[in-house]
């Protein structure tokens, strides 16, 4: 079978040639006969492909600004912000360098030597990419040689303002003493606008890289002039580079340099805050060859209604929930396997820098351990607008990725269903202005892996995440917030935690708040919720570096599928850059006391005959709190684990800290 057969197989239906797309092109690419680009092929021009065979020029030299022999390397519309919720559907399309050899069986591989003027789609929850168009479409030629160079949404127009970046040696980079990593940006039709938006350095790169594609989300201008010169300027800027290319010293442009023969096919994301994070693998999840180069880079369309959008309208599917594996595999972890997140997105404004991370903790049937953690800054205001938040948290959500063991695709990501909803739909709670949610992966859990926990960590904000099981597996299940706050405020500040008895407009809220003093570890301030929690009839263990929340004054009834316990919608600090908030979220089976897992019953802190009988009664239900040894079955083990801890007692502590 020929590679091109093999690689339909795995290409979307749309992708016969219905393209509309701007891009520019490289030196050697001279276009059909009849088009735009065969009457002046300019590698420093912008066209437009119709979709229908043919090209128009959009965008010439003077018009940009730039003069001949230079040679736009990245291309982006500077306006691109999806207001759409839905479910992650095609974030990102690209296009390779001459020479790309792709990885079997995928599209790139397939359309080799022929496939530098195609377009590619990379699918949310799915590993590999798919071909979305051919060079047809857009007036290329089919020969190895033709080339897409940058590319972003269609039909840019006179007046407005554009962001590129041009290859290195390019004429009006040395007349400017600029870099082929710098970011730059035009007003089409005024060529004296043509400015350096973002240098090398903010993006986490050095001069001497070359950027090959970007892509901009969410860009916000404060003081109008295009340049990221002042804190409320800021975008999500995605992009990738060339195979010379090594970023600053630490950075994961420069860990991929020395480690992987991959980087150039790599998609990075950076927040203009002098740094990146790498999102998107090209050996892992897009499925490039080593060598290769992703050329051109955009994001999937904003119109819902394109073959290749960004978001599909709606809700994940259901029948992408996970559940509880036919062959089901002893889990060891602490508490539950969680098998649907979502993280909830605060209206609160964000000033100066964000520093982000999460972190999710696994484990798996031999009792190993597994932490993923993804992590960046982003300028403040690029954070302000609900829609950009939950892009940035469901980026770094979509872009983690778990090894399998033998079978192919051998790394899969691990969560799918990934969606963002503004305004929020499953928690519906005041200051709370939209969220991301998401499944595991099916995949992984049949693997035996499970997850144990996910956090979030952020400054200059609140969230929140809340979890649910894995269906049929644990179905008692309780909810354990876990909190921490790390750092200390130069000046006056809130760290508040916001809880609720339900999800419904009848719920009540309580809010649980301590200043932030200037010289003081936050820490302190998070020891006084504790307290406060304790001394409102809850429960809340603080170690002196994070809070459990166990059981609340006011809590929501169980819900259809059992799941019960503390529901904790909104932490973080305010107004205190210096602090750094952690909000996790696991499941707990068994009892609410953190004083040991056979201490069933009230009185809490104590073993008596009630806990006994609460075992049994659980044991005899086979219910997951009963299953002590946590092996997913009932026996002997369970009732000799039992007698164990029953003996031990509880331990003499404070768990109000």
């Amino acid at each position: 079978m020929s590679r091109i057969v093999i690689a339909s197989v795995l290409s979307c239906a749309a992708s016969v040639s219905q393209a509309q797309v701007d891009f520019s092109h490289d030196f050697g690419t001279t276009g059909a006969p009849g088009t735009a680009v065969n009457a002046s092929p300019n590698a420093g021009e912008v066209f437009t492909g119709n979709g229908a065979g043919n090209n128009i020029l959009t965008a010439n030299l003077a018009s940009m600004g730039l003069v001949p022999g230079d040679n736009i390397d990245a291309f982006d519309r500077g306006d691109v912000i999806s207001t759409q919720s839905g479910v992650s559907a095609f974030p990102f399309l690209f296009s390779v360098e001459p020479g790309a050899v792709g990885e079997m069986p995928y599209p790139v591989w397939g359309q080799a030597p022929f496939n530098a003027a195609d377009i590619y789609a990379l699918q949310s929850g799915v590993t590999g990419h798919v071909q979305a168009y051919n060079e047809p479409g857009i007036g290329l030629r089919t020969v190895p040689i033709e080339s897409i160079d940058a590319m972003t949404d269609p039909m840019v127009a006179p007046g407005q303002r554009v962001y590129f970046s041009l290859q290195q040696g390019s004429p009006t980079l040395l007349a400017n003493a600029w870099s082929g990593a710098d970011l730059l940006t035009v007003v089409i039709g005024a060529p004296n606008s043509l400015r350096r938006a973002a240098r090398a350095n903010d993006l986490g790169l050095i001069p001497a890289d070359e950027l090959d594609g970007v892509a901009l989300f969410g860009r916000m201008d404060g003081n109008g002039n295009g340049v990221f010169d002042v804190p409320d300027d800021s975008a999500l800027v995605y992009f990738s580079v060339d195979e010379t290319s090594v970023g600053v010293p630490g950075s994961d442009v420069r860990n991929r340099s020395l480690t992987s023969l991959h980087h150039g096919g790599d998609i990075y994301l950076s927040g203009l805050a002098g740094g990146h994070t790498l999102l998107h693998e090209a050996d892992r999840r897009i499925r490039l060859g080593a060598g290769d180069v992703l050329d051109a880079l955009k994001l999937g369309s904003t119109d819902p209604a394109d073959p290749f959008p960004m978001y599909i309208p709606g809700f994940p599917d259901p029948g992408d929930e996970p559940e509880k594996p036919v062959n089901c595999p002893p889990y060891r972890g602490g508490g539950a396997p969680i098998g649907t997140f979502w993280v909830e997105v605060c209206d609160a404004d964000v000033p100066s820098v964000v520093n982000w991370k999460i972190e999710i903790k696994m484990c798996d049937a031999n009792g190993n351990t597994l932490s993923i953690c993804k992590d960046g800054q982003v300028r403040g205001m690029a954070s302000t607008d609900p829609h950009v938040k939950a892009q940035l948290i469901k980026d770094a959500f979509e872009s983690v990725m778990f090894d399998k063991p033998g079978d192919d695709p051998d790394a899969v990501p691990l969560f799918k269903g990934l969606a963002k909803n503004v305004p929020p739909v499953n928690v519906g709670r005041p200051g709370i202005s939209g969220e991301v949610c998401g499944f595991v992966n099916q995949d992984v859990i049949d693997c035996g892996w499970n997850v144990d926990a996910i956090c979030f960590s952020f400054s200059n904000w609140t969230a929140q995440i809340v979890v649910k099981p894995v269906k049929g597996w644990f179905p008692d299940v309780i909810r354990r917030p876990i909190i921490s706050a790390q750092g200390i405020s130069d000046i006056d500040g809130i760290l508040r935690v916001s809880t609720a008895n339900g999800f419904g407009d009848t719920a009540i809220d309580v809010i649980y708040a301590a200043p932030l003093i200037p010289g003081e570890p936050a820490e302190f301030a998070m020891n006084q919720i504790a307290n406060q929690i304790n001394d409102d009839g809850g429960f809340a263990s603080f170690d002196g570096a994070s809070m459990t929340v166990y059981r609340l004054p006011l809590e929501p009834p169980k819900t259809p599928d059992g799941l019960s316990g503390p529901l904790v919608w909104e932490s973080g600090a305010l107004n205190t850059p210096g602090v750094q908030i952690t909000v996790g979220a696991t499941l707990a089976r068994g009892p609410r006391s953190p004083c040991t897992a056979v201490d069933y019953a009230e009185p809490y802190g104590e073993l008596n005959f009630f806990d006994v009988s609460a075992f049994l009664a659980a044991f005899t239900d086979q219910s997951g709190q009963a299953d002590l040894a946590y092996d997913g079955v009932f026996n002997f083990f369970d009732v000799s684990v039992f007698l164990q801890l029953y003996a031990q007692g509880c331990p003499k502590e404070d768990f109000g800290g």
